[in-house]
């Protein structure tokens, strides 16, 4: 039976948004591409971080209720979040998913984002 790895059926084409862009600019790119996290890159593509759903949930809600502030995805990501490597089995990252309870890694090979893999791609995987 041939192994299967992250790189087989990792997403090759998804948003990812800057440091600097706002709040509201990076929430529209994740209803846009149905993404649950969108990996914040810089002018290299190097991966930065990660900013999540959770993450702007609460903060667009006080945004929007109190028409206060404009926030930067730098001021809400996680700067050094979980990562994969392409080449990883795919029972290994269906074992993170469990237990980190995320619903998207982005997948990383040599310090550089070549993609990201969701939870959806795994279960697709299987059947």
């Amino acid at each position: 039976m041939q192994t299967r790895r992250v790189r087989d059926f990792m997403a090759r084409h998804y948003a990812t948004v800057k440091p600097g862009q706002t709040l509201a600019a990076a929430v529209r790119v994740l209803l846009e591409y149905h993404q649950s996290a969108v990996p914040v890159v810089d002018e290299q593509h190097q991966m930065v971080g990660l900013l999540s759903e959770a993450d702007c949930m609460r903060t667009t809600l006080v945004e929007g209720y109190f028409n206060e502030g404009v926030t930067l995805v730098k001021d809400l990501m996680t700067a050094e979040p979980d990562t994969v490597s392409p080449d990883l089995e795919l029972s290994a990252v269906s074992e993170r998913f469990l237990q980190n309870k995320r619903r998207m890694m982005p997948v990383v090979e040599a310090g550089t984002l070549v993609g990201i893999v969701q939870r959806h791609d795994i279960l697709k995987a299987l059947i």
